[in-house]
């Protein structure tokens, strides 16, 4: 090939493959392949609430929301969700309850509760176990949701929509409103993952463990996003 001609080739060819890389580099710049960032791309009520699913099932989230396995309601624990060691179960929940504006804790007649191990921090060493308190929250230390409160491994955003939505699933401790009542749905829930130490603790889960996508801000946001546009449910 002469050279004059082997030149323009090379010259094309460059053209070309700087034009298929510049492609694929767009291509990839506009593909979200997490929830968590296609509502931080494109904010509105259905990436909002598909990140608040992803979230919600993430399991930091997830474990200790607990599942319905071998006849109990049983916390889970590792990023794989396996069923909590040394037998742990709703038998062994510190009951929280709501006394005079404050919240108490009742351990009679349970040797051993969440409490024994979960204090008010994480433990400092990988493997240690986590721990959540606040002074937003007073007295609302680690403890398991009721069961009909739990997350299933498999729970779709569709089902879970329908849970929050509905004041018998949504809460234990306060009557957080739902479909039929947004204004107290909107204040008890935007209370809830804004101030909850537990769910604030999903983005500082100690040594060890991965925390949940994005940050407590962007969940915090997505939240009132959704609830803000008629918290709309997706399509199963």
């Amino acid at each position: 090939m002469p050279n004059k001609l082997k030149s323009s080739f090379v010259s094309v060819l460059c053209m070309y493959l700087v034009s298929c890389g510049s492609f694929e580099q767009s291509s990839n710049s506009s593909t979200y392949n997490t929830p968590y960032q296609s509502f931080s791309a494109s904010p509105n009520p259905d990436t909002a609430f598909a990140y608040l699913h992803q979230v919600a099932t993430h399991p930091r989230c997830a474990n200790c929301h607990g599942v319905e396995e071998e006849g109990l309601h049983r916390p889970t624990v590792g990023d794989h969700r396996e069923l909590h060691p040394m037998n742990i179960s709703f038998l062994n929940n510190l009951e929280v309850r709501v006394s005079e504006g404050k919240f108490v804790h009742n351990t009679f007649g349970k040797p051993v509760t969440c409490r024994g191990c979960h204090q008010d921090s994480n433990g400092k060493e990988k493997g240690m176990p986590p721990g959540a308190a606040n002074d937003l929250m007073p007295g609302f230390v680690w403890h398991m949701p009721p069961v009909r409160m739990k997350i299933e491994r498999d729970i779709s955003a569709a089902n879970l929509c329908e849970m929050w939505l509905n004041p018998v699933s949504n809460s234990n401790l306060a009557y957080r409103g739902g479909r039929d009542d947004m204004k107290t749905f909107k204040k008890e829930f935007e209370h809830h993952v804004k101030d909850d130490p537990l769910v604030r603790w999903a983005w500082n889960p100690g040594p060890g463990r991965t925390p949940a996508p994005g940050s407590h801000e962007e969940f915090v946001s997505a939240m009132s996003l959704w609830i803000d546009a008629g918290a709309p449910c997706p399509s199963n």
